[in-house]
């Protein structure tokens, strides 16, 4: 499921309407390749949550950082990050940055 997000959208609302169909077949088999034990797993219950990506990765897995500085705030960033590890690119911009306003 996805959406573009516009004004008076509340995600939550979304996807407490969505079917929730699960994968969860998928997923065992793709794992089971390299944890065989997996096979032997219950199944209990589905999570899920809402992902913002950006609009030009809707069609692939990419969740690059969305990093802009605010001209009229110096020192103010605004960053959108997908993915966990996404903190250790942020940080390794942010000291470009500062290095950069010397």
């Amino acid at each position: 499921m996805h959406w573009n997000d516009d004004q008076g959208i509340n995600p939550y609302q979304k996807l407490s309407e969505y079917e929730r169909a699960t994968r969860v077949d998928r997923m065992i088999r793709d794992v089971g390749r390299y944890l065989p034990a997996v096979f032997d797993a219950k199944y209990v219950d589905s999570l899920f949550e809402i992902k913002t990506v950006l609009v030009k990765n809707e069609g692939d897995d990419g969740r690059p950082i969305l990093f802009e500085k605010h001209p009229e705030l110096p020192g103010c960033y605004s960053v959108l990050g997908g993915k966990i590890d996404n903190i250790y690119d942020v940080l390794e911009k942010l000291e470009t940055e500062s290095f950069s306003s010397y």
